[in-house]
């Protein structure tokens, strides 16, 4: 293993734990020993790392190696998948996971050393509709050439392995670059050509590190641009900086040169699964700063549903169980908007930590808390932020209004009472009912209330979105059992009344695909809406839309003319002239204005035209959004989830195709499904987010190259220019400008 450049970390010069290319037991669990320390390190504190089903093809071949390698050659490659040689005593005996992308769905595998985990198609729901070895062939070899849909895959052969050396200073992971147009090329060692520390770097992987270099000058304080070398000179190996002071947020192309927005995104966590030491899970915050007007729009909601009250928490029923659209267009659940504030969307575990390392958000300030689905990445963290939102919170301040999937209400109940957690603010629940599993997700026979997807009809291909996904098809699930909970709610544990009960609409007019749309809230200056997703429980992503705007007036026009007729207003009784424009700007359209000497002023020759209103989409975990195409169309910005990217010389012992596959499989994408999604709503920018924990959020230059390509991915698939596209860090802070003028 010495020997091989992939077995040395080239800014320590010790082999990881975890060598690289290696296929973990999950695609989420980290591949580099860092990270499966800090994994490690987990377990110890009470988190445990969970895993799934992982490559089969991979798997199957490492089993084989492990059958016909000699001894020596066996001991080796047990290594491949454990801690290093040096410390395979002390692994911990097999233990079985629960999967971190099924909340409360055990596997059931046992992986133990030299044998794989060669869990197949069955966990991909193949084996239940009985198809034999042949017909799964052909259905992976079909969704691997597919060119339509988000199953566009490409094959790729496994790279060559770089020449064998040491002592490199330079990342000695095999990398790729990109052309001009996007396109990845794989890297071909006999070309090499120059050296560094004795070893023979490849032009292609010197460009990407000198691209990185150039984009980021802070670097050169620790790696020389020209010998690509380490720095010793600051006494560290990569910027520390947090939030404002990340050098990513001052020279990130999409950032650079960005101004202050009075609304702006904070992606608090960014990673998938677990938290680590350079990423935290699941959280996005919006900012909303402008002042924002009070409005009660609760008369509508309650003449249209005098019968819905829920029992225990005095909800009102937006939308109907019979799925019909209101024409008459108010969904607000009767509370008044709040002049500022922070949103939250998911809440994984450590957010309430991630919040108090930044500046950014304050506790205080968070007003509304949406959850997309109920796995612990992005639910856990909320029973304790909600504790820290209340050491700082006056009892009789507005409630913090929380939205998700139904059984939201019922576990909050819980785990609040559970803990004897007296210190939450008032808050209420308001639930997203009748979720329905895309139709690629078939119950399995033999395994009631689990979830598998069919690939054959992915993309869809599986008909109609109907039933209600884990409520309907599982009595024995949270969801269907926690309204026999008999725990009431208790304003002594924060939870107040006015949570309501929110029903699908499925004849709305933005509904895509026959999937329904949910209109979460409206607060006349901001509307919410929510569709479902494709993933292996009941999820949802939203929209935020922002009312367009009145255009703003011209003053270089008006105020001459103002001026000049001062003394005749004031005459003719108004004690402040200058009021006037206040006045003009607030003309109905085709509206004018005479002045005392005759002046005509008409209301489109002084005053710009209207302003389109932001819209921001935040997909929720998933493999297809194509329910969301109709609420994210034209979106400023769209924040969809990579969970796995195929990176050439990295994922050595598979192919883009085999890691496209499984990411669908799991219900999740990557970066070019997330591209190609982009490009199908129209949206102006993207950026990615719910990494594995595998791609670290770190500034080093390691790290920066890789996420480089990630985006370089997305790019190429959404058609969007280099600026538009991003990968998200923690504590990354994005202003949304306000759209230019309609024409």
């Amino acid at each position: 293993m010495g020997d091989d450049p992939a077995d040395t970390d080239w800014s320590s010069g010790k082999p990881p734990a975890l060598r690289e290319g290696a296929v973990a037991v999950h695609p989420h669990l980290p591949r580099d020993g860092t990270d499966r320390m800090n994994t490690d390190r987990q377990r110890v504190d009470g988190i445990l790392p969970h895993s799934s089903v992982s490559n089969t093809a991979t798997n199957a071949a490492t089993a084989s190696t492990l059958a016909a390698a000699p001894e020596t050659s066996a001991a080796s490659a047990v290594a491949v998948a454990f801690p290093s040689p040096a410390n395979f005593a002390s692994v911990e005996p097999p233990k079985k996971h629960s999967s971190c992308s099924s909340f409360g769905q055990s596997t059931g595998q046992t992986i133990t050393p030299g044998e794989s985990n060669t869990t197949s198609m069955t966990d991909s729901g193949l084996e239940s509709e009985g198809l034999g070895g042949k017909r799964k062939a052909e259905l992976i070899e079909s969704l691997v050439n597919e060119n339509d849909g988000n199953a566009d895959f490409e094959e790729e052969a496994p790279p060559k392995q770089m020449a064998k050396t040491q002592g490199t200073a330079v990342p000695s992971t095999t990398l790729t670059t990109t052309s001009l147009n996007g396109v990845e090329r794989e890297i071909d060692d006999s070309h090499c050509n120059r050296k560094n520390d004795g070893k023979e770097i490849n032009p292609e992987e010197e460009k990407l590190y000198r691209d990185v270099l150039k984009q980021y000058p802070p670097l050169h304080d620790f790696i020389d641009p020209d010998t690509l070398e380490h720095v010793d000179s600051t006494g560290g190996t990569t910027p520390e900086g947090l939030g404002e002071h990340d050098i990513r947020q001052t020279h990130h192309p999409m950032l650079k040169g960005m101004r202050y927005s009075d609304l702006d995104v904070v992606f608090v966590g960014t990673a998938s699964c677990i938290p680590g030491m350079t990423r935290g899970v699941s959280c996005t915050a919006l900012r909303l700063q402008w002042r924002r007007k009070s409005k009660n729009l609760g008369t509508k909601v309650k003449d249209r549903n005098k019968k819905g009250a829920h029992s225990d928490t005095d909800t009102s029923k937006i939308g109907g169980p019979d799925g019909r659209y209101n024409k008459s267009g108010s969904f607000n659940g009767g509370g008044q908007s709040s002049a500022r504030g922070t949103w939250l969307f998911d809440c994984g575990e450590s957010t309430q930590l991630q919040i108090q390392r930044t500046g950014s958000i304050k506790p205080g300030k968070i007003s509304k808390i949406f959850i997309t689905h109920a796995h612990g990445d992005h639910s856990f963290g909320l029973p304790g932020l909600l504790c820290l939102m209340g050491t700082n919170r006056d009892r009789d301040s507005p409630p913090i209004d929380i939205y998700g999937p139904e059984g939201l209400r019922a576990w909050l109940r819980v785990a609040i009472r559970y803990s004897v957690s007296r210190i939450v603010p008032p808050y209420r629940v308001h639930e997203i009912m009748d979720i329905p599993m895309a139709p690629e997700w078939e119950e399995a026979p033999r395994n009631p209330g689990r979830f598998f997807l069919q690939l054959e009809k992915a993309g869809g291909k599986g008909g109609a979105w109907v039933g209600k996904g884990l409520a309907g098809d599982d009595p024995t699930s949270w969801i269907s059992r926690a309204p026999m909970i008999n725990l009431k709610p208790s304003s002594q544990f924060g939870e107040i009344a006015g949570g309501r009960d929110i029903f699908p609409i499925y004849d709305h007019p933005l509904s895509a695909d026959g999937a329904p749309i949910w209109e979460v809230e409206d607060e006349g200056d901001v509307r919410v809406f929510a569709a479902p997703m494709s993933h292996g429980v009941p999820c949802v992503g939203y929209v935020v839309e922002e009312e367009s705007k009145p255009g703003r007036l011209r003053p270089d026009l008006v105020e001459p003319i103002v001026k000049r007729n001062y003394a005749a207003l004031r005459d003719a009784g108004m004690k402040a002239p200058m009021k006037v424009m206040a006045v003009i700007k607030d003309l109905p359209e085709g509206g004018s204005f005479t002045f005392p000497d005759g002046t005509l002023v008409k209301q489109s020759d002084v005053v710009e035209p209207s302003r389109q209103g932001r819209k921001v989409a935040i997909c929720g975990d998933t493999s297809d959004a194509r329910a969301m195409e109709g609420i994210a169309k034209g979106a400023d910005l769209v924040i969809h989830e990579a969970t796995n990217a195929f990176l050439t010389g990295i994922d050595k012992d598979t192919t883009k195709g085999v890691v496209t596959k499984d990411a669908i499989i799991h219900g999740h994408s990557t970066p070019e499904m997330a591209g190609k999604f982009a490009r199908k709503v129209g949206a102006k920018r993207l950026v990615l987010n719910h990494f594995s924990p595998r791609y670290k959020g770190d500034q080093s230059i390691d790290s920066l190259s890789i996420m480089t390509r990630i985006e370089r991915q997305a790019l190429r698939a959404s058609s969007l220019p280099t600026e538009s596209v991003a990968a998200a860090w923690d504590l990354m802070i994005l202003p949304i400008p306000q759209t230019e003028s309609e024409s």
